[in-house]
């Protein structure tokens, strides 16, 4: 009977023990397949050293992929987790940050520390900046303390545009007033944003002109014999004419238009010149003219005698102007524009014997298969000094020059 106890108790422990056994076996298997309940271990920070507010990237493994599944402690302080995989976690040195240990926690296992270093940023001072004034394009030199020598580490803002640094030391940056600029403060950034001081940006300035109603100060000269219509109610661009002179029609015209009294100094830099006419009639069919610059120092109005506007010089710069659809009467906008003729202008205020107060004309001749276009009504009609009652539609001369 005791023999029997014996052998009882001897299975019992057996069967106690291989229940260890596999408990043991359970757990260490969950322990290598599941990484979620290993500590998160930091192996890199990049960069090793930055100032509160600066985003560093924090490299190693067992993170969360949840961003709101890790905290980041730099030396006791909370940072916010901007974004975050297994392997990385993005984060910014938190306000109040000091050296130490940088942990992430995870599953709420802590990793062991890892040390960072929190600096100073770096914020410069300006004391004045030489001009104080100046165009767009112009040369600037700031001076100051704590610039970067690295020239495209100083964030140069005119008023809140960016400019571009070409030069820099720990004490000056050279930069150019950027397109855009307006008057306001400069301000220079390399980690933190410094003082700002005045700049005053000298705008370029703009002439407009409008030819004045029932002048001949636009015309049209007709393709077949030359004939002059200084009174028209309209300017066709591209579009067949088929009123007659002696019984000739007068086919695909000529354009002149002048205007008077164009103040803009001998030598200025043209920056833009367009001319904006005001739809007449409407059309869609393909038409192109090529415009020219009168090549004189005081363009004189129009006459009636034949081919006055063809037989006059014409400048040696010119633009092609492929003329959108014109869909609405009265529309003055992009399509009734035409393409940019800064560098006509330029060549006319060259001239040694241009003045301020001068007449200025262009010539718009028909081009490309315009040339040979028969259609009276495919082309575009533009209202003239003569049309729109009061010649309050004629074409207008917007140029903006520097002087």
């Amino acid at each position: 009977m005791k023999k029997s106890v014996t052998i009882a108790n001897k299975s019992l422990m057996f069967y106690i023990s291989i229940i260890a056994i596999i408990g043991l076996l359970w757990s260490c298997t969950e322990e290598e397949y599941n990484p979620g309940i290993l500590p998160p271990a930091i192996t890199e920070i990049d960069p090793g050293a930055a100032f509160p507010g600066q985003e560093v990237t924090i490299m190693g493994n067992n993170f969360s992929s949840a961003v709101a599944g890790n905290s980041v402690d730099f030396n006791g302080t909370a940072a916010t987790v901007t974004a975050t995989t297994s392997l990385e976690i993005t984060t910014t040195v938190p306000v109040g940050a000091t050296s130490g240990m940088v942990t992430v926690t995870t599953n709420d296992l802590t990793s062991e520390g890892f040390s960072f270093t929190v600096t100073e940023p770096v914020i410069p001072t300006l004391i004045s900046i030489d001009p104080s004034s100046g165009k767009v394009g112009s040369t600037v030199t700031i001076n100051g303390t704590d610039f970067s020598t690295t020239p495209a580490e100083n964030v140069v803002s005119f008023n809140g545009t960016e400019a571009t640094v070409t030069d820099a030391t720990t004490t000056t940056i050279t930069t150019t007033v950027p397109a855009g600029a307006t008057t306001g403060p400069v301000t220079v950034k390399v980690d933190g944003e410094s003082n700002g001081i005045v700049f005053t940006v000298i705008e370029s300035i703009t002439s407009i002109r409008q030819i004045p109603p029932y002048s001949y100060d636009d015309a049209e000269e007709g393709a077949l014999n030359g004939a002059m219509a200084l009174e028209s109610s309209d300017l066709e661009l591209g579009e067949y004419d088929t009123w007659t002179q002696d019984g000739i029609e007068q086919g695909v015209q000529t354009i002149g238009i002048r205007f008077t009294n164009v103040t803009i100094p001998q030598g200025a830099t043209i920056l833009s010149a367009t001319v904006q006419f005001t739809c007449d009639d409407v059309g869609a069919d393909d038409a192109e003219m090529t415009i020219y610059g009168e090549n004189v120092a005081d363009a004189v109005t129009y006459t009636n005698d034949p081919y006055n506007i063809s037989t006059r010089s014409k400048t040696v710069e010119s633009a092609v102007w492929d003329i959108p659809e014109w869909v609405s009467e009265g529309d003055a906008g992009p399509a009734q524009q035409t393409p940019e003729l800064a560098a006509l202008v330029q060549e006319i205020v060259n001239r040694g014997d241009w003045a301020a107060g001068n007449s200025m004309a262009f010539i718009l001749e028909p081009s490309g298969d315009t040339v040979n276009e028969t259609s009276s009504s495919g082309g575009r009609e533009a209202e003239a000094s003569d049309g729109s009652s009061s010649g309050t539609l004629a074409p207008v001369l917007v140029i903006v020059y520097d002087e």
